[in-house]
């Protein structure tokens, strides 16, 4: 094969990789809401690991993710240099080596091969399980660094510069589709709908909001406390329904739901429940906090034992059966379904989004569509300009 066969494998496979490593960065800023990787597995494994993020997990825009798609940029801008004319006369060492697009392009994509079997060795020997999208990722910089070396061989062979066959410009608007494919379609893909029977607690005109927890499991806490300042924000505006998913494994989840639901009976449900998210549970503390919210205790003791109250328990489980719960907490926002404890923003996000007209959202075929007619455009176009350039 020519050398310019050569380097347009190797050019494919660094564009594949910097395409999974951008799907792989829009996984990593919202990890339960992609819509690329689910919340469980090797993705959420590899996300969550020691080597996922830089300094603070807190702030997910500085992650390996985002450090890849840097490298595998810079890696397409080299593929696409141009040998000088003065290069076959260079000298040996690191300016001639500068100075050969091939061996330049063999030696970077050399390092990135050593990184990526790093990388695998580490998600098999430390973490067990295998993220896919890394997969893609280090598989494609494997093959990266075989094909420049089968390209750099060959221009050795031959003595031709080996060209890039697009021309340089459309190398930069195609990967520059390729990192902005996965945020566009985050944005505009057709949402999942929502149940019939939590569309069913909807109030129109409002921000409907409708949480399933367990006040023992510590997410469920963690988005109590950052979803409560936004309720009281935005106020009337919203609709907040609240249902029991109470776990088997917590000992004291399903008394605490009682006691919520109890609670509710004399019109304190919703200072029984934030209680119940504040206070270390147990059955005497569950107790305790009918007489400290004042409760008529006769009537809240036989409400914690009565089958009205298992009744209720039931529907609210039959609005979300297990084969369609992912996870606690599962929170409905208008249109938008989230699973464990999405950001602020995440959240007012959704919140003003459920109180404006739904917007027109792509299909799966038309968004594919699109973008492999503008990734071909782009690429005959460089063709021909690589062409003109080339006489």
């Amino acid at each position: 094969m020519r050398p310019s066969g050569w380097l347009l494998l190797a050019q494919l496979c660094i564009c594949a990789a910097l395409g999974a490593s951008a799907v792989l960065y829009v996984h990593y800023l919202s990890p339960f809401d992609s819509g690329f990787c689910g919340p469980t597995g090797g993705c959420e494994a590899a996300r969550r690991s020691a080597l996922a993020y830089f300094g603070n997990p807190a702030t997910p825009s500085i992650s390996l993710p985002l450090f890849a798609m840097l490298a595998f940029a810079g890696l397409l801008g080299l593929s696409a240099r141009r040998r000088p004319e003065a290069a076959a006369s260079a000298g040996g060492g690191l300016a001639g080596l500068w100075r050969e697009p091939s061996l330049t392009l063999f030696a970077a994509s050399g390092l990135g091969a050593a990184v990526a079997l790093g990388l695998i060795g580490y998600q098999a020997l430390v973490l067990g399980e295998y993220c896919w999208l890394c997969l893609v990722v280090d598989g494609a910089t494997l093959l990266c660094a075989l094909f420049s070396f089968l390209y750099a061989s060959a221009v050795r062979r031959t003595g031709e510069a080996g060209p890039s066959p697009l021309y340089a410009a459309s190398w930069a608007v195609i990967a520059g589709l390729i990192v902005a494919g996965p945020f566009v379609w985050d944005a505009v893909r057709p949402l999942p709908p929502v149940p019939n029977a939590i569309t069913a607690l909807y109030q129109p005109g409002k921000i409907n909001i409708v949480e399933f927890a367990d006040f023992e499991c510590p997410f469920c806490r963690r988005l109590h406390a950052r979803l409560g300042p936004l309720l009281a924000e935005y106020g009337d505006q919203v609709h907040f329904v609240r249902k029991h998913r109470p776990l088997w494994r917590h000992p004291h989840a399903a008394r605490a739901a009682r006691a919520a639901v109890c609670a509710a009976a004399q019109g304190k449900g919703e200072v029984m429940a934030n209680r119940l998210f504040e206070v270390d549970l147990s059955h005497e503390e569950i107790d305790r906090l009918g007489v400290e919210l004042g409760l008529d205790t006769a009537a809240y003791s036989r409400c914690l034992e009565a089958e009205e109250t298992t009744a209720a328990l039931d529907r609210d489980a039959a609005l979300l059966p297990d084969e369609q719960l992912k996870g606690l907490p599962t929170t409905f926002v208008g249109a938008k379904e989230f699973l464990g404890v999405p950001s602020e923003a995440a959240l007012r996000d959704a919140m003003d989004k459920a109180r404006r007209p739904a917007p027109l959202a792509l299909s799966g075929t038309v968004y594919s569509s699109a973008l492999i007619a503008l990734l071909a455009v782009a690429g005959v176009v460089g063709r021909r300009r690589g062409q003109e350039a080339g006489r």
